[in-house]
């Protein structure tokens, strides 16, 4: 639904047609001097189309503009001059108990990730020292056999040396 101003505005720009025409019109019975008014601004009209061109343009607008708002704010009373309430203030998101709670967050996140990313090469160690623990103390029930272990950690190889094994026939070969 228009406001009256709305229907003013159209009435007077010839763009209210039929039945709003004619409820408009009925009621502006009210308004005894809504004709002088449009006439007025019909003549408003045509005097700003018939003149417009021949005003110059403004060389400082802004200059103007500040003039003109000063001298409207200091005709006016003091108390519409004093300053609009201030809007409330928004919290800002990050507060403190955010941040810290975010930051417990992440350094429990990153602890998981490290230990689901990164292998534990301890217990990796630990089997390979046992590993290297019975080759190097390797023994044999038979006293003709002797076993001897050294390790090189340059080539990082364990070698066992078995001597006095007898000789495995091919038939005999392990599956």
């Amino acid at each position: 639904m228009r406001t009256f101003e709305e229907k003013f505005t159209a009435w007077v720009d010839g763009r209210l047609q039929g039945a709003e025409l004619a409820a408009f019109e009925s009621e502006l019975e009210a308004h005894p001097g809504a004709l002088a008014e449009k006439e007025a601004a019909l003549e408003i009209g045509e005097l700003l189309r018939a003149h417009h061109r021949a005003t110059p343009p403004l060389p400082n607008a802004d200059f103007f503009n500040h003039q003109l708002l000063r001298e409207i704010a200091a005709s006016q009373p003091a108390a519409a001059q004093a300053a609009p309430a201030a809007p409330a203030r928004l919290r800002p998101f990050w507060t403190l108990p955010r941040m810290a709670l975010s930051g417990a967050f992440l350094l429990l996140l990153a602890t998981a990730l490290y230990f689901a990313a990164v292998p534990d090469t301890r217990r990796q160690v630990r089997q390979n020292e046992k590993y290297v623990e019975n080759v190097l103390n390797a023994r044999s029930d038979d006293p003709a056999i002797t076993a001897t272990s050294f390790h090189s950690k340059q080539d990082n190889v364990n070698v066992l040396w078995l001597d006095g094994l007898n000789y495995m026939p091919q038939d005999h070969k392990l599956k």
